[in-house]
């Protein structure tokens, strides 16, 4: 990928949301407003999610990794959500297995060729005990130096 899909005004630390229709409701108006989502992204992630889910449980970890089609982005982007209390989110390739998400990173990617590589480059960061061990002390500058390589 030829550009940084993570800016620095696309991330956020210490968030508290009381759930998942709360977080995507707050992170959809954000994004919107910021210029990187269209209006329909809020109902497209939410249906999304609901026939997709995206929660993964992972060693040191649980993260969720929300996105919906491409029509519903105006510029590709990386948003991450550092979470003070996990959101629930249904456990990837289940339909009812729930974990608590730690970490939330929603894609818009205009491209959808794009998707696979990423989330491939996701999991790998996810994967280095290192990485996982920075990213829970992180503030808002260090995730941004963390994930700035998407």
């Amino acid at each position: 990928m030829s550009e940084n899909l993570v800016k620095k005004d696309i991330i956020f630390n210490d968030c508290l949301f009381d759930d998942q229709e709360v977080f995507f409701r707050n992170a959809a108006a954000t994004l919107e407003n910021k210029g990187y989502v269209t209006g329909s992204f809020y109902e497209a992630i939410k249906k999304r999610e609901k026939n997709y889910p995206t929660g993964l449980q992972l060693e040191n970890l649980s993260i969720a990794i929300p996105h919906t089609d491409p029509e519903n982005v105006v510029e590709s982007f990386v948003a991450v959500y550092k979470l003070i209390k996990p959101i629930e989110f249904i456990q990837m390739a289940t339909d009812d297995k729930k974990i608590k998400s730690e970490v939330v990173l929603i894609l818009g990617i205009k491209d959808p060729k794009e998707q696979v590589g990423l989330l491939s480059q996701i999991i790998e960061l996810f994967s280095n005990k290192g990485f996982v061990k920075r990213l829970k002390k992180a503030d808002k500058k260090e995730l941004y130096e963390l994930f700035k390589i998407l």
